[in-house]
């Protein structure tokens, strides 16, 4: 068979690697901002404890609202969407850039969390739909490494201009959050080219069904344990550790190479063997992380505790691939919204909730917490179906 562009096999690839595209420039963006943003507040704007747990739970608030605002814009194409939702996000780094303040760093904070948030189940939903049957989570895989090569760059930049073997000036921070918004901007561009009939025309504007239950319920813990460890354990490594800015940097490489070798590894083998499996020996290994940053005193153990942490975060992979294997197609997107809703359940109470149990008995407790979350994590992904 000859090759035309037109053809719904070689479409799909070509809208496929649109997304895998401007996930990578979203996240080339993200990484820098992820190398810098721990010193900046530390050192810059001086947050408390207290003050970062206020930050990240109304920083992650909108995530709330995501199933509803999603099902006000069902109609909106989801490229459509895509490019307004990375626009924003580039705002709020832009805004970052302007400001060395506490209070409009929480406000464009938000700005730029409403974007990541819509964008979040749209970039899951599109690669589940431009995916052929029997490769979803291997396709997730590779956009999932396409985010790790974007990751890494951002980071390896700041890194290496904040090695004075590198490079003998200073980059400010308003220079990287100017990048960072630059990149993100490029992939709304991108992300408008790919075709806009994704979705059934029909789909519904909310789904919260009983047969989604555990998928909800499992979404809802993980939003519990992402929020104590990426609030309190790199704030732990800068706070307690004074870890400086280029091990930060180095560290958040490390992980983001781990992705970019292992998102695609860990798709293939959901395919194969199933998310149950998956999803309980990852929580198993999380408990020991969690009990280990709480017990743990030298700082390089919490280090490798910290890779480990994000290496076994790639089983995340397997809620969404057992949501599209239960769900029905119109069912999925907003399915996948209200995901990201549960989750932040969560998201907007742990943050200030951990920050004031620190300022009161220690950072230790916190992660006493985590564990405790993911032990239920385990019993409930015992009760996955097999695949």
């Amino acid at each position: 068979m000859s090759y035309s562009p037109e053809h719904p096999k070689h479409r799909a690839g070509r809208d496929l690697k649109l997304v895998a595209a401007a996930a990578f420039c979203l996240y080339v963006g993200f990484g820098i901002y992820l190398a810098t943003y721990n010193n900046f507040f530390v050192g810059v704007i001086h947050v408390r404890p207290e003050q970062l747990g206020v930050l990240e739970s109304v920083r992650e608030s909108p995530g709330l609202a995501m199933a509803f605002v999603l099902a006000l814009a069902m109609h909106i194409a989801e490229p459509m969407l895509g490019t307004a939702a990375l626009m924003l996000l580039s705002i709020g780094f832009l805004g970052y850039a302007g400001t060395a303040s506490y209070v409009p760093i929480v406000f464009f904070s938000v700005i730029w969390s409403v974007g990541l948030h819509v964008w979040m189940p749209l970039q899951s939903a599109m690669t589940l739909s431009l995916a052929e049957e029997g490769a979803k989570g291997r396709r997730l895989g590779q956009v999932g490494a396409a985010t790790g090569l974007g990751t890494s760059l951002g980071i390896t930049a700041v890194l290496l201009l904040s090695s004075n073997a590198v490079y003998s000036g200073t980059v400010s921070y308003r220079t990287w959050y100017t990048a960072a918004a630059v990149w993100v901007a490029a992939g709304a561009v991108i992300i408008w080219f790919v075709r806009r009939d994704l979705s059934p025309p029909d789909r519904p504007r909310l789904v919260f069904k009983r047969k989604y239950g555990l998928y909800y319920g499992l979404t809802f813990l993980e939003g519990c344990r992402k929020q104590v460890f990426i609030t309190f354990a790199p704030y732990v490594l800068v706070k307690v550790y004074g870890t400086p800015q280029m091990v930060i940097a180095a560290l958040m490489l490390t992980n983001n190479v781990v992705n970019l070798i292992g998102a695609p590894i860990v798709g293939r083998m959901i395919d194969r063997i199933g998310e149950r499996r998956i999803l309980t020996t990852s929580y198993t290994g999380l408990i020991a992380v969690f009990l280990g940053y709480a017990l743990t005193r030298q700082v390089h153990v919490l280090w490798v505790l910290y890779c480990v942490d994000n290496l076994l975060y790639l089983s995340t992979y397997s809620l969404t691939t057992y949501l599209n294997r239960i769900a029905s197609r119109e069912d999925l997107t907003p399915s996948l919204s209200m995901g990201v809703t549960t989750n932040h359940l969560a998201a907007v109470v742990v943050p200030i909730t951990g920050g004031l149990i620190w300022k009161a008995v220690g950072y230790q407790v916190p992660f006493f917490g985590g564990a405790a979350v993911v032990a239920a994590s385990l019993l409930l992904a015992s009760r996955l179906s097999r695949k």
